[in-house]
């Protein structure tokens, strides 16, 4: 099994430095791609190394002017943001931590990555949340906070061949050792993205499930953990992580961590 294991981290490695590369020269032949935040000619990436080692790898560290619930940066000394204030919606996620803002260049990184497709983000967006689990929980064994992924929207991966958060879960695993449980289903097909603040929340709470035969299976080996580590790649109300939250403490599990990429403030 240990051979056959790395074998498949083997092809997956290949895979993904292929696509990069294959990015890379089209790239290159178009003479198209800069960097969204300085503009500096870049071959394959919408970010230059430079701002990718300076304003994404270099992210905020925890506990450093954040709202204790939902994560997002503060201007001012409170220790709760004005969302929070005034009415708190994150109720069964124990820690939120949001690595970026949703601002300025930021915007165009993310929509060359999901819009675009541009998967050779990819790896990058996988190293920073690998290094944002490791200043979050530092020595802690790689197998104690597996990692659940918010799921796509049903079909989606039929019809685009790829999604997001799945691609991100996949490099972690296979890079950095990391297991991955996928132990929610989403049960709606329509975006959230089309609706207000109002619509999101009301589309929120119904739009998830627990996926019973996942969490059955680990009921039965025993393997259920005590704590979980939620991934998403936007948090703009907090409906998907609250309804996601709620779901996996229903199953059993005690505490839920959250990190997603971006907030919108």
């Amino acid at each position: 099994m240990k051979v056959i294991e790395k074998i498949k981290s083997a092809l997956f490695n290949l895979r993904l430095f292929a696509l990069s590369f294959l990015h890379a020269v089209f790239s290159a032949s178009l003479a198209r791609e800069s960097c969204v935040c300085c503009g500096k000619r870049t071959l394959s990436m919408p970010v230059c190394p430079e701002c990718a080692e300076k304003y994404l790898l270099g992210f905020f560290p925890p506990g450093n002017g954040r709202c204790r619930l939902c994560g997002k940066i503060l201007l001012v000394g409170n220790d709760l943001c004005s969302s929070c204030r005034e009415k708190r919606l994150l109720c069964h996620a124990d820690s939120v931590f949001p690595l970026w803002p949703y601002r300025l260049w930021m915007k165009g990184l993310l929509f060359e990555w999901k819009m675009g497709e541009n998967r050779s983000i990819s790896p990058l967006f996988a190293e920073c949340v690998e290094k944002a689990i490791e200043a979050l929980w530092p020595g802690r064994d790689r197998n104690a906070i597996p990692i659940v992924p918010v799921p796509p929207r049903p079909g989606k991966l039929r019809n685009k061949g790829w999604d997001q958060i799945e691609e991100l879960c996949s490099i972690i695993h296979y890079c950095y050792k990391r297991p991955i449980l996928r132990l929610l289903k989403r049960l709606s097909s329509e975006q959230q993205k089309k609706q207000d603040r109002k619509g999101r929340l009301l589309l929120g709470g119904s739009s998830y499930a627990a996926d019973e035969k996942a969490v059955e299976m680990l009921y039965k080996s025993g393997k259920m953990p005590g704590e979980a580590l939620l991934l998403d790649d936007v948090m703009t109300t907090g409906a998907t992580v609250e309804a996601c939250s709620s779901l996996l403490k229903e199953k059993g599990i005690r505490k839920v961590q959250v990190i997603t990429l971006f907030i919108v403030d």
